[in-house]
């Protein structure tokens, strides 16, 4: 299944759902994270790379990327964070919406609820958002 994850700016909770993936799903997931305002020159913060090598990634490397037609053409699945997420690459890319769900919908079963951003806050936010994106990857490595 290849997975495309999208927030805002690519460089937290998309890549680090998009190294979690790869690192815990093994050979039937391909994964990818874009953002709707990505810059290239930015990084992911000390927290999220912190987290990950704590999670056992090896793969650190990421470019924060736009999210591109041929990105949401080569998903089986696109797993924005938020609604917000949702809107856009819906109104920029209308083919999108046949295979779109919110990330925690799809992975958890839960029911509109979008991936808070834990950009601008404490360690501890960051923990606990990181926390829940590695838990909903592993409910969607899990699935049947």
């Amino acid at each position: 299944m290849k997975v495309l994850f999208v927030c805002t700016g690519n460089m937290c909770r998309s890549p680090a759902a998009e190294k979690l993936l790869r690192h815990l799903g093994g050979p039937k997931f391909e994964s990818r994270s874009r953002g709707t305002a990505a810059q290239a020159y930015t990084n992911m913060p000390g927290e999220v790379i912190e987290f990950l090598i704590q999670a056992g990634v090896k793969d650190l490397k990421h470019t924060p990327t736009l999210v591109m037609e041929q990105d949401v053409d080569w998903a089986d699945v696109v797993l924005p964070m938020e609604e917000y997420h949702f809107d856009i690459v819906a109104e920029r890319f209308p083919q999108s919406m046949r295979k779109m769900h919110l990330f925690l919908d799809f992975c958890t079963g839960s029911e509109g609820k979008g991936q808070r951003d834990p950009m601008g806050q404490g360690a501890a936010v960051f923990n606990q958002v990181l926390g829940e994106i590695k838990a909903a990857i592993e409910m969607l490595v899990n699935k049947k």
